[in-house]
């Protein structure tokens, strides 16, 4: 069984598919491995307390015309 947090490859092919992609294509294959690095290296972030953090910036639009 997989962990929590493990993206299997069902998984990846049912986002891919909600996502539009073909998932018959078979660079599926070889595009699986990058998405699962590129999650690892996300996970490390849910690590972080962020709860006294200010944004750098916020978007005011202006008001005028």
């Amino acid at each position: 069984m997989a962990e929590p947090d493990q993206l299997t490859w069902e998984t990846f092919l049912y986002l891919a598919g909600e996502a539009g992609l073909n998932t018959e294509d078979p660079h599926m294959e070889e595009l699986f491995p990058y998405v699962e690095n590129a999650l690892r290296g996300m996970a490390a972030l849910r690590g972080m307390d962020t709860s006294n953090a200010e944004p750098d910036m916020a978007f005011i639009p202006d008001r005028e015309g």
